[in-house]
């Protein structure tokens, strides 16, 4: 019976052959190639709306500053706790400040800030902010 049963076996192989691998093997590296570089835009674009977004709240808080204080000129510890939860902190490094004319939030370019948030002379940001592709 034992030996009936491996003559079976012996004879009865199945798998995949080297070809099927390899095929396997191409179509995932496609797909890599593929999505690597999606995934890097997606990121880019999700830390310029959240750089975006943090300037939105900082503004925001200058303004509701500015109504209560009759045009006041706040600097960042006037606008914590009572404005802001917390200073908003930005990806990849980068630094918030107010100032301009009007006052406004900026946004600056850390030292570990990638090619997304801007090249060249785009080192800082504001609203509307204009990023270089």
């Amino acid at each position: 019976m034992f030996y009936k049963m491996m003559r079976k076996a012996r004879n009865n192989q199945k798998g995949f052959t080297l070809v099927e691998l390899m095929v396997v093997v191409v179509i995932i590296g496609i797909l890599t190639a593929v999505a690597v570089p999606v995934y890097n835009s997606v990121t880019d674009n999700a830390n310029r709306k959240a750089v975006m977004a943090n300037l939105r709240t900082i503004d925001g808080a200058i303004m509701m500053y500015q109504s209560n204080t009759s045009g006041g000129t706040p600097v960042q510890a006037d606008l914590e706790g009572a404005y802001l939860q917390s200073w908003p902190s930005g990806p990849d490094g980068v630094t918030y400040s107010i100032g301009g004319t009007p006052l406004v939030g900026i946004a600056t370019k850390g030292a570990t800030t990638g090619a997304w948030f801007g090249a060249g002379p785009y080192t800082t940001a504001t609203i509307p902010a204009e990023w270089k592709q």
